[in-house]
């Protein structure tokens, strides 16, 4: 690592257990540094099969500020890890401090810390600046998906359900704001979980999948890294509240959404090379 754990620590919130899982990571996959990010992703996702699922990882500090877990992971964290940890790779800058400065462009509104709010915390609103960077495109409605527009109001409407939210009437006027900002782009696409079999042979490993829920005012419910098992049989590979750790999922990704009742459909977002 290039930059010394104490000074890393004064601007990131991370443990040792965490950089030595990142230096392990990397020292094991520099030898793929040419391989194509899609690829890259599936090999860092399969990485870290078995790590337990813990929810609301990034909330334990009322200060707002980069988090490092590689240890466990909610469904986001575990997702955008396995993006930025292969981007770091692709990069050829493999130290730890290259690695916090691509997580903190990932995680925030253009890349800045600010508070609570400057955090992405819809789906949607992730996706959307992944999109204006180039990170990765929404291909949904090429595969016969139609156009969501619902409104977006979850967080502002359940404030007591968000630590950092309940009893802060500052943090809730920024939310709104926010989420005014999101219902003004004009929706994103969304394929029905009914035909999902149908374009199942166009979507390929390492694609983003985004389950859309049908709870209202809210966006997507969980998302996962696209993979078609030893069997061909489209799954994905994702942090399971369910089975309480990082898993390839054992059902087909239409089995999956179908057995969810506030599963509506799925979004699928194809990663930049």
């Amino acid at each position: 690592m290039n930059a010394s754990n104490s000074e890393l620590k004064a601007q990131v919130s991370y443990s040792p257990i965490d950089s030595t899982i990142f230096v392990a990571y990397a020292d094991s996959f520099a030898v793929y540094q040419d391989e194509p990010m899609d690829v890259l992703v599936v090999k860092t996702a399969k990485y870290f099969l078995g790590k337990p699922y813990v929810g609301s990882t990034l909330d334990h500090s009322k200060k707002e500020q980069l988090t490092v877990n590689l240890h466990e992971f909610d469904c986001m964290t575990f997702v955008e890890n396995c993006i930025v940890l292969s981007q770091t790779i692709k990069s050829g800058d493999i130290s730890f401090s290259n690695y916090c400065r691509l997580l903190q462009q990932s995680r925030y509104r253009n890349g800045v810390i600010d508070d609570y709010s400057s955090r992405l915390h819809y789906t949607s609103d992730w996706m959307y600046e992944k999109e204006q960077k180039n990170v990765l495109h929404n291909i949904s409605k090429s595969l016969g998906g139609r156009l969501e527009n619902k409104l977006i109001t979850f967080m502002s409407a359940h404030p007591d359900s968000y630590k950092q939210l309940s009893g802060n009437k500052f943090l809730q006027e920024k939310i709104k704001k926010i989420e005014a900002q999101l219902n003004k782009r004009g929706g994103y696409y969304v394929i029905n979980k009914q035909l999902i079999e149908e374009v199942d042979d166009k979507i390929r490993n390492g694609d983003i999948v985004l389950i859309s829920t049908s709870v209202s005012g809210l966006d997507f419910s969980h998302l996962g890294i696209a993979y078609r098992n030893e069997e061909g049989v489209l799954t994905f590979i994702h942090a399971s509240s369910l089975r309480k750790q990082v898993v390839i999922e054992p059902r087909s990704l239409a089995k999956y959404c179908d057995a969810s009742s506030r599963c509506n459909g799925i979004t699928i977002l194809r990663l930049s090379n």
